[in-house]
C-alpha cells in the first residue's frame, strides 16, 4: 500500500539492452519477454509501456528516461553497452503526518 504522496523507485532492463539483442529466437515468450537457459524470465521495458503501467495504477510519473550505460570486460577486451529503464511514481494527493 503506498500512502498518497508516497513514491515508487524503478530500475530494470530498456528496450534493445544488450542481454536482449543476445537472445536467441527460441528464447522469445512474447513482446520484449525472454526465458534464460536457467529458466528465469526477463522482461524489457520501454518507457511507453512503464508509463501506461503505473498510470493505470493510479500513479503519476516524476521522471522516466533510459539510462545508457557500458560494461567493459578489460580482461577479454570486451565493451558491451547497456540499456537500463529508470523512473519514479508517485501517487497523487497530500501525505498525512503522523
Amino acid at each position: 500500500v503506498l500512502k498518497p504522496g508516497g513514491m515508487v523507485l524503478f530500475r530494470d532492463y530498456g528496450l534493445n539492452d544488450h542481454a536482449m539483442l543476445r537472445f536467441k529466437a527460441g528464447s522469445k515468450l512474447g513482446e520484449n519477454f525472454y526465458v534464460r537457459q536457467d529458466g528465469t524470465r526477463s522482461y524489457f521495458f520501454s518507457k511507453e509501456f512503464l508509463s501506461e503501467l503505473f498510470a493505470d495504477a493510479g500513479l503519476q510519473s516524476v521522471s522516466n528516461d533510459y539510462v545508457l550505460r557500458e560494461t567493459v570486460n578489460k580482461k577479454e577486451g570486451l565493451c558491451v553497452p547497456r540499456v537500463f529503464l529508470q523512473s519514479k511514481f508517485t501517487k497523487p494527493g497530500q501525505s498525512q503526518s503522523s
